[in-house]
């Protein structure tokens, strides 16, 4: 294997990797909202106290359609599921080595760190660490620094051809 094909795919795997872990993280967010949602007196491990607490900002008015979807909206969804959407999607664009692909994970990665500020921001205003929420948060930014890692180099290797066709060719 080409050195540059064994650095694209230890790259893909690391963006692979963290989309898993950030699916795993989603899904326990998810499974806790619903538990909670069934059973009021539910506590999850991830509810330490009453400022350190994930079923507090789940539960939250910003805990579905990130505070700003309307009710009435079919997107009134818990932002878990947006979240197992986004590593689903991330994982498998994240796999293939195309500059074009590869803007597109690199802007997804830039949405998903922005809208962690935003829920950052919130959980501010909630007055209320989630420990699920701030894991989802590093590993956004995990996936960002790893995306734009991957860009730079299809970049570079594109660069590189392009330039020896033009010397080539003249």
């Amino acid at each position: 294997m080409s050195n540059n094909l064994q650095s694209a795919w230890k790259l893909n795997v690391a963006i692979a990797s963290a989309c898993l872990q950030g699916f795993a993280i989603s899904y326990y967010g998810y499974v806790v909202e619903l538990a909670k949602e069934e059973n009021d007196s539910y506590e999850a491990m991830c509810d330490i106290s009453e400022h350190v607490s994930c079923s507090k900002a789940f539960m939250s008015s910003y805990g579905k359609g990130f505070g700003i979807i309307p009710e009435t909206s079919p997107f009134y969804i818990p932002n878990s599921v947006y979240g197992l959407i986004f590593y689903a999607l991330v994982a498998i664009l994240g796999m293939f080595n195309k500059y074009s692909t590869s803007a597109l994970v690199v802007t997804l990665g830039v949405c998903s760190n922005l809208g962690s500020i935003y829920l950052a921001y919130i959980l501010y205003i909630l007055r209320n660490v989630c420990v699920v929420c701030v894991s989802t948060y590093v590993t956004n930014a995990i996936i960002l620094i790893l995306a734009v890692k991957k860009h730079r180099k299809l970049f570079r290797d594109g660069t590189n051809k392009r330039k020896k066709k033009k010397n080539k060719s003249e």
